[in-house]
C-alpha cells in the first residue's frame, strides 16, 4: 500500500470481508461496457455520452463523510473544483437540449395541434444554441431536424436515448457502490472506536479497546442515553422506523423465545442473531446533518448498535450478484456480558412497533454451534451486573409489575 492510500473495506460477491486499497476516482469517460453500441467514428455520440456521464455522476453525488477517505471519489477525473462545476453545467445544458428535442419530436409525431408549444420549445432551443453553439455542435444536438425529419431520425434518437439511459444507470451503480464502501468504512471505524468489549470479540481489527462496560451502572446509563438521543432525533423521520422496529423485535425475541422453543430466555445458550441489509442505514432517506454529512444517520445507528451488540464473525458480509451494486448483509448479536435486565431497560427506551409506520427490517435466527448447542451468554441472569441502588432511575419499574 503506497503513501496517501487508505485501507478501506470492500466486499466481493461470495467472499469474506477483506481490506483493500480504495479504487481510483471515477473517470469522466463513460465505461467501455456501457458504450459498446456506439460506433468508433461517432464522435458526437461519444461527446454526448461523456457529458451525460459527468452530469449524472455529479448530480448523484454519493453519500460521504468529511472524515471518509472515500470523500475524494466524488471528484471526477481529478478535476479542479471549477472544472467540475463547468462539467456539471455543460452536462445539464446538453441533457436539457436533448429533452427539448425529444419533446418537439413527440409533439410533431403525435399531434399537429400543439404548434404553440412546439414554437416555445423551438425558441428555447434557438436561445440555447446561441449561448452554447460549440457545446451542442460537438454533441450533434445543434440541428433538431437530425432527430425529427431526416430518414434516420428515429434510429438516431433511439441511439442517443440508449446512451443517456446507460450513463444514468452507471451513475446510479457508482453512487450505490460508493455509499456501500462508505458504509464499510463506517462499520470498521465504529467497531474500532467502540470501548464496550475486548479485542477477541471484534470481527474487524481493533486498536484501542477496554473491558466491557455494560455490567456497570454508568455503562448501562451510557447505553440508554445513546439510545434515547437516537430515538429522539430520528423517530420523527419515517425512514428510521424499519430499523427501530427491527431492533425492538430483535431484543424482544431475545427476551421472549417463541412458544415451542426448548430454551428459556434466561438460558445462557439462547442467543438470537439479527441480520439486515446495509442499505437500511445508507438508503434510509433520512435528511443529511446540518454540516452536510449524508451518512450521519448510519453513523449514529452504528454507535447505538455497537454500544451493546457485537458484529458477528460467524457470517461473512457478502455482496450481491456481480452485475449489481454491492449490497452487504450485516449480522449482530447480543454481547455475552449484556444481561436480560439491561435488555429490558433498552427495550423500554425504544418506541413500540405499533407506533411506527414501517415493518421490522431484517431476519432473526437462533444461533447454534456445530454440535447443536447454542452459543453461551455469560451474564444472561445479571450476576455480573453492578448492583443498582433502590432509588436508581428505572430500578423499581424493572422489578415491580404494579409500576
Amino acid at each position: 500500500m503506497t503513501g496517501g492510500q487508505t485501507a478501506t473495506i470492500r466486499v466481493l460477491p461470495g467472499s469474506a470481508l477483506s481490506l483493500t486499497t480504495p479504487p481510483p476516482p471515477p473517470s469522466s469517460q463513460p465505461p467501455p461496457n456501457e458504450a459498446i453500441f456506439m460506433g468508433p467514428d461517432d464522435e458526437c455520440i461519444r461527446n454526448f455520452s461523456r457529458h451525460c456521464h459527468s452530469f449524472y455522476l455529479s448530480s448523484l453525488s454519493p453519500a460521504s463523510s468529511n472524515q471518509s477517505s472515500l470523500h475524494e471519489e466524488t471528484a471526477i477525473a481529478n478535476s479542479t473544483g471549477d472544472c467540475l462545476v463547468q462539467m456539471t453545467s455543460d452536462g445539464k445544458v446538453v441533457l436539457e437540449a436533448f429533452d427539448r428535442i425529444c419533446a418537439i419530436g413527440a409533439i410533431g409525431a403525435n399531434n399537429n395541434n400543439h404548434n404553440t408549444v412546439q414554437e416555445v420549445l423551438q425558441n428555447e432551443h434557438d436561445l440555447c444554441a446561441k449561448s452554447h453553439s460549440d457545446l451542442l455542435n460537438e454533441c450533434g444536438l445543434l440541428e433538431i431536424d437530425h432527430f425529427t425529419t431526416l430518414d434516420n431520425a428515429a434510429t438516431l434518437l433511439q441511439k442517443y436515448t440508449e446512451v443517456r439511459n446507460a450513463m444514468r444507470r452507471q451513475a446510479h451503480k457508482s453512487a450505490m457502490s460508493h455509499r456501500q464502501n462508505s458504509f464499510f468504512e463506517l462499520l470498521s471505524r465504529a467497531e474500532q472506536d467502540c470501548l464496550t468489549y475486548p479485542i477477541e470479540t471484534c470481527a474487524l481489527p481493533t486498536v484501542n479497546t477496554s473491558n466491557h462496560t455494560a455490567t456497570t451502572v454508568d455503562g448501562i446509563k451510557a447505553i440508554l442515553s445513546s439510545i434515547d438521543k437516537f430515538v429522539t432525533k430520528y423517530r420523527p423521520k419515517i425512514g428510521s422506523h424499519s430499523f427501530l422496529a427491527g431492533l425492538h423485535k430483535f431484543i424482544y425475541l431475545q427476551l421472549t423465545p417463541k412458544s415451542g422453543n426448548k430454551h428459556h430466555n434466561s438460558d445462557p445458550s439462547y442467543v438470537v442473531q439479527w441480520t439486515f441489509r446495509g442499505s437500511v442505514l445508507t438508503e434510509a432517506c433520512v435528511p443529511a446533518a446540518a454540516d452536510g454529512d449524508q451518512l450521519s444517520y448510519a453513523r449514529d445507528a452504528l454507535k447505538v448498535l455497537f454500544s451493546f451488540l457485537i458484529l458477528s464473525k460467524e457470517n461473512d458480509i457478502e455482496g450481491g450478484s456481480p452485475e449489481d451494486a454491492p449490497e452487504p448483509m450485516v449480522s449482530f448479536e447480543i454481547h455475552k456480558h449484556v444481561s436480560d435486565i439491561t435488555l429490558r431497560r433498552i427495550l423500554k427506551a425504544l418506541p413500540n412497533p405499533k407506533d411506527l409506520d414501517a415493518r421490522a427490517t431484517g431476519s432473526l435466527t437462533v444461533l447454534t454451534n456445530s454440535d447443536g448447542e447454542n452459543i453461551a451468554r455469560e451474564n444472561a441472569d445479571g450476576h455480573l451486573d453492578e448492583p443498582w441502588s433502590l432509588f436508581q432511575s428505572s430500578f423499581l419499574s424493572d422489578y415491580c409489575t404494579i409500576l
